[in-house]
């Protein structure tokens, strides 16, 4: 701030009644003081060494970085692990899955987001006075209009019987097969939803989708082996006969063997009804070992299959030796000699 000179007159000069003589210097030498400006002392620095500052001291770049970053440390700590396990997750399944349990997954998704917003506009028109009835016929016609719905009226009916009657059996059973796969592969896509949201972790449900993949090979390989039973059944006469001896030799063989571990002969005694109910509960054994009789007795190929076949047998073709009398026969043969 600049202080002005002071004045070479008193501030009464011209005034009426003031002494008209000129102002001597005695105005300016014994005039009004004016104070000098005070000015404040400059602060006095004192130098301290680096990490030897007392309690009062500021704190060190160091401490001010660490107390910056220890709430975002704090952050990254708890969200990165659940990001990198999502991307994981995420990643897991790009790479393991198939494009059916993609295609399957993405459609329980769809439908569960679908039915999110059903239930949203339910509560809207549930909030502005929709009744009951008037819900059921406003979903009814949102199912009529979706695409993938099929009619469940009269010409629904015959639209569905037409194509069932057009279709050719293989055919059918594409379409079987195909509309059980696809359920599945939904089930499934449903059942890694909720164990997920249950808090099953990437490794368990990659550990549980190769055990359900090595299942679904044993299926597709007895569902084959089945299909070509079904194939082989459908022969011509000349096969079924060769069957028949196939398995006229393999019982005998086994009641040979039952004769030779002294089932037979435990067994006569008993009579025809002994040896019936002995074929009946070796027969019901037989046909569990043979895939539920699916497998037949002529279809049994390989030694190591043949031989558990005919110690299998045993006890039905020795039922049936008794039942029929046989006994007798097998003692005259010269194998026991």
């Amino acid at each position: 701030m600049t202080v002005p000179p002071p004045p070479s007159q008193p501030p009464t000069v011209g005034m009426p009644g003031s002494d008209p003589e000129p102002v001597a210097e005695w105005w300016r030498k014994d005039g009004p003081r004016i104070p000098a400006p005070v000015h404040p002392e400059p602060p006095v620095h004192t130098p301290v060494p680096v990490g030897a500052g007392g309690p009062t001291a500021p704190a060190s770049m160091e401490e001010t970085a660490a107390a910056f970053w220890a709430p975002v440390g704090r952050i990254l700590a708890e969200q990165v692990p659940a990001m990198a396990a999502q991307i994981g997750q995420q990643v897991t399944q790009l790479m393991t899955e198939t494009e059916a349990q993609r295609s399957a997954r993405e459609q329980v998704a769809y439908e569960a987001r679908i039915a999110a917003e059903r239930a949203e506009r339910d509560a809207l028109f549930a909030a502005a006075g929709e009744s009951d009835a008037q819900r059921a016929e406003r979903h009814r016609v949102e199912d009529v209009l979706n695409p993938g719905h099929r009619r469940d009226d009269l010409v629904g009916m015959v639209d569905l019987l037409a194509s069932r009657i057009s279709e050719t059996p293989e055919e059918r059973a594409v379409r079987l097969e195909a509309e059980r796969e696809l359920d599945k592969r939904r089930r499934r896509a449903r059942e890694d939803a909720e164990r997920a949201a249950a808090g099953e972790t990437p490794e368990q449900r990659t550990r549980r989708h190769r055990q359900q993949q090595l299942a679904d090979k044993r299926e597709a390989a007895t569902r084959a082996r089945r299909e070509r039973r079904r194939a082989a059944r459908a022969a011509g006469p000349s096969d079924r006969v060769r069957r028949f001896r196939r398995w006229a030799i393999l019982t005998a063989i086994s009641a040979v063997g039952g004769y030779a571990t002294g089932l037979v002969q435990i067994t006569t005694p008993g009579g025809p009804m002994v040896g019936a109910l002995l074929a009946f509960f070796g027969w019901g054994l037989d046909t569990h070992l043979r895939d539920r009789g699916r497998l037949r007795v002529s279809e049994v190929r390989g030694a190591r299959p043949l031989i558990l076949l005919v110690l299998a047998r045993i006890p039905v073709a020795s039922g049936l030796t008794v039942a029929l009398g046989l006994g007798q026969v097998l003692a005259a043969l010269p194998l026991y000699r």
